[in-house]
């Protein structure tokens, strides 16, 4: 099943709010029909759709195109492509003009999801970019260490310098190692690799 976008997106507090709204209405709906797991692929997808065609994007927030022309759109690049429930879903949001908010609706159904199955999503924050090998063994590390199932995201930042950065929800754990890392000019994939796996030996909640 297709899991969460990697990259963090920036969605103003307002936005948010109103996606939340629109992501339990819709999350309700799926879990009711069974058709969850189908709906949130469906869901990533369109998110997908809207980084490819920006402007088209453009045109679904636009308050200068009237509500029936954007049922057309939506009708016309999405019709017979996915299921009638999140098209529907699609045209509700429309009606009430908040297609605005499709990307925080997006983040905030998987946060629901994710809620509702018990799981925890992490997000890692490495100097550079780590193996899938190395995203599973932190993923199982941390498992152990929250008792829970572990939804994982990664992010490089290269300002972090040989350090291992784990957030979960709004707490940052910092595992930083010994020593002035930050007067180093450069810092190897190799080096880096075992600087995460020395600080996930030391990543602890107590």
């Amino acid at each position: 099943m297709a899991q969460p976008r990697t990259k963090r997106t920036v969605i103003d507090t307002g936005r948010q709010r109103v996606g939340t709204v629109y992501a339990k209405a819709l999350l309700g709906a799926s879990e009711k029909a069974g058709q969850t797991d189908v709906v949130l692929e469906e869901v990533v997808s369109l998110v997908d759709v809207l980084d490819k065609l920006p402007d088209f994007e453009e045109a679904l927030r636009s308050p200068r195109i009237a509500h029936e022309e954007k049922v057309q759109m939506l009708d016309r690049v999405f019709g017979g492509k996915m299921s009638p429930l999140l098209l529907n879903f699609l045209k509700v949001v429309a009606r009430h003009e908040r297609l605005d908010c499709l990307r925080a609706i997006e983040r905030a159904a998987w946060k629901l999801f994710n809620q509702l199955r018990n799981r925890v999503e992490v997000l890692v924050e490495t100097a550079a970019p780590i193996s899938n090998q190395l995203q599973y063994t932190i993923a199982s590390r941390l498992k152990q260490l929250l008792a829970r199932d572990v939804v994982l995201a990664t992010e490089v930042n290269p300002d972090l310098l040989g350090c291992l950065v784990v957030r979960v929800g709004d707490t940052v754990y910092d595992g930083i190692l010994a020593g002035k890392l930050k007067q180093m000019q450069a810092v190897t994939l190799e080096h880096t690799t075992e600087t995460i796996r020395e600080s996930l030996e030391r990543f602890s909640l107590t």
